[in-house]
């Protein structure tokens, strides 16, 4: 009789145990399915979203504010962030998310002083301190609630959610500190310490957002240009940075047409410096002529969004992103829910409408019709080939290279589009009838012997 109830005690004992793992198992299935992933084709395209422009995703504006989303010691405040996060599932966003790791009541605990504060506090009015957190296990408990939020995998997520945050930049320029950093009267101040404070804030952020989200990719803050002064506060930071970023980051403003590689020379030698020569580059911040006023000449102002799209893109660029402050031209609109329409800036809250909101393109502006076309054009393409390439490297510390000839043939499966400039002979494998189009997607049908190459950037399609 023992024997009998022993053997029925364990064979309720094996069955509750068969049954807790078939619960976990089936529990761990539901969890990977709910995980969210970006779509792989979309993720690898090239070229920013400008606007509210179709086949172009990723957008950098979503930006994690330790002061805004913990005011208050263990007081967390999502509203902004999670409404962001409602637009990408509505309109097909892919973020890059800024991080900015400073919070007044961490801040005040040991930064003293007026050279600490930035003008960063709006909401509050006040000013906000921006040194190195206090409380790094303060900080790094932030950060890992926001990665958790975002990052879809089924566990701590924002309710909702459909397109996660899989890219995170660890603050921004932290080499602008106030003054005239960088010998051009910039007064931005993003950070105040040494290259070894930014250093110690990039490795606790790239472990925590890696400890997080093993798949998130993590690029150091953008490098605000190549020049000297910035190499300066830099290099310490590459010396020891090669093991906490995926991806190399740096900035070109009030690009012309002497740099038309958008720093990629000069920011690729220096990268070498430092033996990182296997990470992707993205230029996060891509912005032509003045930053404020419309360029004088339009035309040269196209050409030169066109040519460096390609050229920066031919010398090994992974994503531009670019600061379209030619919408703040006056000429694109967005209209209100109720009444007349009101300029925004995208990104902007709009008091009408919860959260922010993309500005709608205009097809007929002539700058934005450039953009428009790069998209349609080689924002997917899978390969790229040089062909012919001339320029040449310019002297002074801001400048770049400035190209003269330009040759390359973008592909992708079966189709093949050539992008030409430069007075040089047509490549011989152009030939027959073709396609060519401008810059701003005006096409005509000719032969191929009928094109003539000038320092106009074209389009060319085999047909």
């Amino acid at each position: 009789m023992r024997s009998v109830l022993i053997t029925i005690l364990i064979i309720i004992i094996l069955g509750i145990v068969g049954y807790v793992v078939y619960a976990q198992f089936f529990a761990g299935e539901e969890q990977i399915s709910k995980a969210l992933k970006l779509d792989p084709a979309k993720e690898a395209t090239y070229l920013s979203k400008v606007g509210d422009t179709k086949g172009a995703y990723f957008v950098r504006m979503f930006d994690v504010r330790w002061n805004d989303l913990e005011p208050e010691k263990g007081q967390f405040n999502w509203e902004m962030t999670d409404l962001a996060a409602k637009l990408a599932g509505e309109e097909d966003i892919y973020y890059l998310s800024i991080i900015w790791p400073y919070v007044n009541w961490d801040q005040d605990t040991c930064h003293t002083g007026a050279r600490y504060e930035s003008e960063r506090d709006p909401e509050k009015g006040g000013k906000l301190k921006v040194g190195k957190p206090c409380d790094m296990e303060a900080y790094k408990s932030f950060l890992t609630k926001a990665v958790e939020r975002y990052d879809g995998d089924g566990v701590d997520d924002m309710p909702g959610l459909k397109i996660p945050v899989k890219y995170w930049e660890v603050l921004n320029e932290p080499e602008m500190q106030g003054g005239s950093t960088g010998g051009m009267g910039e007064e931005l101040k993003f950070f105040v310490g040494t290259p070894e404070e930014y250093l110690d804030i990039l490795k606790a952020s790239y472990e925590v957002i890696k400890a997080a989200d093993p798949d998130a990719k993590v690029l150091h803050a953008g490098m605000a240009g190549v020049q000297q002064s910035f190499q300066e506060f830099w290099s310490p930071i590459y010396k020891e940075a090669a093991n906490y970023f995926d991806i190399a980051n740096v900035h070109t403003i009030n690009t012309d047409t002497k740099r038309d590689d958008l720093y990629m020379i000069k920011f690729k030698k220096y990268l070498e410096k430092y033996g990182v020569k296997d990470r992707p580059i993205w230029i996060t911040e891509v912005q032509y002529g003045e930053l404020q006023e419309e360029p004088k000449d339009i035309e040269e102002f196209n050409q030169l969004i066109a040519r460096s799209t390609v050229f920066a893109l031919a010398l090994g660029a992974d994503k531009l992103f670019y600061i379209e402050n030619w919408l703040t031209w006056g000429k694109a609109k967005i209209p209100e829910q109720e009444g007349a329409g009101k300029e925004k800036i995208q990104g902007e809250k709009d008091e009408k409408a919860a959260g922010p909101q993309l500005m709608e393109t205009d097809p007929n502006d002539p700058t934005q019709k450039t953009y428009l076309n790069l998209v349609q054009k080689i924002n997917s393409f899978g390969s790229i080939e040089t062909i012919k390439e001339e320029y040449k490297e310019n002297p002074a510390d801001n400048e770049g290279a400035s190209s003269t000839i330009g040759q390359y043939k973008f592909v992708k499966g079966d189709s093949t589009i050539y992008v030409l400039w430069g007075k040089a002979d047509l490549p011989p494998e152009i030939s027959g009838r073709v396609k060519i189009t401008d810059i701003y997607g005006d096409v005509e049908e000719i032969d191929a012997s009928e094109i003539k190459l000038t320092g106009d950037v074209i389009f060319v399609e085999k047909m």
